[in-house]
């Protein structure tokens, strides 16, 4: 979008208004700046802010018909930008049977017995949002005690991090999952012995994902990018970058740009795909998203450098070779694309980031602004590596809170040892070494909550990994903004930006007293959204 005003009309018609009693907040205003410092008005019209001041500044805007607006006190920031997310398979999942509920192994199965008796005949159930490690068991349901629960129908339940399956007999025949499919176990890992019905990386992804979404009809999916909109919407989210298309969602970022201007948010949509032309052919300026060149930490298929401390045979999972990530990166980046991948742990990182700095040397360009999405596991060069070379590290600090949260830290050092758990989400030597870090969720990995992601950055396990509340707040604004070139519209309280703005029931920067406790920020009450200057409700 340009960063040019529109030209001026008659403020009634043009949905001026002259918003008072509030606190304005911009990211990179002083961080010390307390209420009596602060703006406590803002004049909007044509979709973006023209002036922010006090009252008695801003007064004659209501002589010139602003319409008038009470925030009633709240505290007002850009609208919050989430950065990674999956639109349509976030609304799947929300229409979807929702198992994240379950507390024991007993209350999956008795979900998955109820949902069978509701299904049409012959319909797949799917079941989304399944950890294990919150069930009293702390394992998946098997292939036996999902054939026993749903005789003869096909149920297929998805791990929360949408790199693990399981699925039962039917279903295996029902997707026809092929013998020798990488990624689907078999009974003792034998070739030739029955699947276990569970699918991992790649097989998930090259197999199980697109045999979902053939499964859907096109009203599901547009069904499926509204209500998850609203979703991101409720918690005060105006832009979600959606990452959509490739072996995840095939055929998805079609779908997402038709709905684009129907939905009541704002959308940047990355065509996670290798294929140029088809970029080109949906004009846009990015490509990736979950271009995945590694799989996922739980699931031991992210790629290490040395094994996982709990499987000596098993150091993860490069799904590209050198080669080819070579030859992506540098054709993307030789026709000015921005580019994303997907790495979550240190041998993928280097894979790629490898293959950007020999792209940025053959093709110089001056401001690329290519990402490393989740940058989970990084070594300590790694993060130097990626300051030099401009790579902006797309991050989700709310995986902070599920991998280290209750009683998962025995759990993370037998994955990884004490040592390189050490590394994991490194957000203070990251942005110490002068990297930008834009904030995201992964939805529907982890809910949309921007807020909880802040506190779980601010609150890091490790304390010298935490962040200040306002770098926290910055990677779902300033940063986030600049991450796809959009610094000059979105992200501040400034006059000639958009007003995308979120209502807050408290001033997250207005904590005393040391670290913010997650219940405080996280439990801020977002009172509103606006878009182009205009309140929104989940509802439209």
């Amino acid at each position: 979008m340009a960063a040019v005003r529109p030209p001026h009309h008659d403020a009634a018609q043009g949905g001026a208004r002259l918003l008072v009693n509030a606190r304005f907040r911009d990211p990179l205003a002083p961080a010390t700046s307390r209420g009596a410092d602060l703006p406590d008005a803002m004049a909007v019209e044509g979709g973006r802010i023209v002036a922010v001041g006090r009252a008695a500044e801003l007064a004659p805007f209501a002589d010139r018909g602003f319409v008038r607006t009470d925030m009633g006190g709240a505290t007002v920031l850009p609208g919050f930008i989430d950065c990674h997310s999956h639109l349509l398979l976030t609304g799947i999942m929300d229409l979807g049977m929702d198992l994240s509920v379950a507390e024991t192994l007993g209350d999956v199965l008795d979900m998955v017995a109820d949902a069978v008796r509701n299904a049409p005949f012959g319909a797949m159930v799917y079941g989304f949002r399944l950890e294990e490690l919150d069930l009293a068991e702390r394992r998946m349901p098997t292939k036996a005690e999902l054939d026993s629960v749903a005789p003869g129908r096909a149920v297929l339940l998805m791990h929360a991090t949408c790199h693990r399956c399981i699925m039962n007999t039917p279903a295996l025949r029902q997707l026809a999952v092929p013998r020798g499919l990488p990624g689907a176990d078999t009974e003792g890992g034998r070739g030739t012995a029955p699947f276990t019905g569970v699918v991992r990386d790649p097989g998930i992804l090259t197999w199980v994902f697109p045999a979902i979404l053939r499964s859907m009809d096109r009203p599901h999916l547009d069904a499926a990018a509204l209500v998850a909109a609203r979703s991101a919407l409720r918690v005060g989210i105006t832009t979600v970058h959606s990452m959509e298309g490739g072996e995840l969602t095939p055929g998805g970022s079609p779908v997402l740009l038709d709905n684009a201007t129907r939905l009541p948010l704002r959308v940047v949509c990355w065509n996670q795909s290798m294929d140029l032309a088809e970029v080109e052919q949906l004009a846009l300026p990015r490509v990736g998203g979950c271009i995945c060149a590694d799989g996922e930490l739980d699931a031991r298929t992210a790629a290490l450098f040395e094994p996982y401390s709990d499987d000596p045979g098993n150091d993860g999972t490069l799904l590209y070779s050198q080669q080819e990530m070579d030859d992506f990166v540098l054709s993307a980046h030789a026709r000015g694309l921005q580019v994303a991948v997907h790495c979550e742990s240190e041998r993928a990182i280097d894979q790629v980031l490898r293959a950007m700095e020999r792209a940025q040397r053959l093709e110089p360009r001056s401001d690329s602004r290519h990402r490393i999405e989740h940058f989970e596991l990084p070594t300590w060069d790694q993060i130097d590596r990626m300051a030099r070379a401009g790579v902006v590290a797309s991050m989700q600090p709310a995986f902070v809170e599920s991998y280290f949260g209750d009683d998962r830290m025995a759990h993370l050092a037998s994955l990884f040892g004490p040592h390189r758990m050490r590394r994991l989400h490194p957000y203070r030597a990251i942005l110490d070494a002068g990297v930008r870090v834009c904030g995201g969720s992964d939805s529907p990995v982890t809910n949309y909550t921007p807020l909880r992601g802040m506190a779980a950055a601010v609150n890091h396990p490790f304390a010298e990994q935490s962040v200040t509340m306002a770098e926290a707040l910055r990677m779902f604004t300033t940063e986030a903004a600049f991450s796809a070139f959009e610094e000059a519209d979105k992200g501040r309280l400034l006059p000639g930006m958009l007003a995308d703005l979120v209502a807050l029931g408290r001033d997250p920067l207005d904590e005393r007293g040391g670290p913010t406790g997650v219940a405080s920020v996280a439990d801020i009450p977002v009172l509103g959204a606006w878009v182009d200057g205009q309140p929104v409700t989940p509802e439209q």
